[in-house]
């Protein structure tokens, strides 16, 4: 159970002091792992109050350097492992506080989980596994919607559940490899991350923005550059994503498609020919066809049962608000 190797580097994204309890439960979840990390990195977007409230929340030997504070075993969470806070002062946005983590990690792998999640005891231990395989240079896990309000409501079919960060029903998969994986819950070989070049800030979310092609630009420009690579999915690697109840209306489930649109036309624009515009919506594709020939018709056939009517008209509000967010994000680029 006590793997020693590949070392791993644990990096939290945080922006907002909102969400301190969130915070410290991720990071409480981390410390608790069966495998330790090498050491967990907490990196603020832009907060500087945050960034000195979490200072001294977790404080102990801190030590300055590199736009950095080591809080070492830090008294409040009794750490085994190092814990290291940056501050993005760069362009703000996730994309880029992710790449500050990034350069100030330590380990060969690089993992990444939500501070609005809690990783299962497990976690870490299958999340990397699969780098055991030489050729694997990225791997996701599952994430299971933690409903705040205590249950799914009746109408949110299972394949939407990507809208609220989750791992969805109808994920394409291909054994078990994926195109790419879903920040909240992966990680990366830094060679390999580093190689393709890191997270692109323009395809990225700012504060609470919902939606992003940055991990599916990420994972297609990694691909290119490494063309033997393997981008796999494991269902073993889970965490818990709360949802708060303000995600749970048709509001924002148009909201967050339209985005999902939106940035992956600003992906695409990225990788403009046909052969790699193919490859780049391959997923959005097969999710698409899953979607028409069979979840809707399953549910019409089943109409009688509760909540399938409305699961079906969410289903598709979900796919127009993407297509309209997608044409709108084409005309725009």
């Amino acid at each position: 159970m006590n793997r020693q190797e590949p070392k791993t580097s644990v990096i939290i994204c945080v922006y907002t002091a909102d969400r301190l309890k969130d915070i410290h439960e991720a990071v409480e979840s981390v410390l608790a792992q069966t495998l330790k990390p090498h050491e967990m990195i907490l990196a603020v977007d832009h907060n500087k109050q945050l960034y000195e409230r979490l200072a001294e929340i977790y404080r102990d030997s801190i030590e300055i350097g590199r736009n950095s504070i080591n809080l070492n075993q830090s008294p409040n969470l009794q750490a085994p492992i190092p814990i290291i806070l940056v501050l993005n002062e760069g362009a703000q946005g996730l994309s880029e506080t992710r790449n500050v983590g990034i350069r100030a990690a330590s380990g060969e792998i690089i993992a990444f989980i939500d501070d609005d999640a809690v990783a299962e005891k497990d976690w870490l231990l299958y999340l990397t596994k699969p780098f055991e395989d030489e050729r694997v240079v990225a791997v996701g896990g599952r994430t299971i919607p933690l409903w705040l309000n205590g249950r799914r409501p009746s109408w949110f079919a299972e394949e939407l559940d990507w809208i609220v960060g989750g791992t969805y029903k109808g994920l394409p998969l291909n054994g078990n490899r994926i195109r790419n994986v879903a920040g909240g819950n992966a990680a990366f070989r830094k060679m390999g991350a580093e190689k393709a070049g890191l997270f692109r800030s323009e395809t990225g979310r700012v504060g609470p923005t919902t939606g992003c092609g940055e991990e599916a630009e990420f994972c297609v420009r990694i691909s290119r550059a490494l063309p033997e690579a393997l981008i796999v999915y494991q269902e073993h690697a889970t965490i818990r994503h709360k949802v708060a109840g303000q995600r749970t209306t048709w509001g924002y489930l148009w909201q967050r498609s339209y985005n999902e649109g939106f940035y992956k036309a600003k992906v695409e624009k990225l990788h403009q020919s046909a052969q790699q515009t193919q490859k780049t919506l391959s997923t959005e594709d097969s999710y698409l066809r899953y979607l028409l020939s069979k979840s809707i018709p399953n549910r019409l056939a089943r109409f009688y049962r509760r909540g399938n009517l409305r699961q079906t008209a969410a289903i598709i509000v979900c796919i127009g608000a993407t297509g309209v967010g997608y044409l709108v994000g084409k005309t725009r680029a």
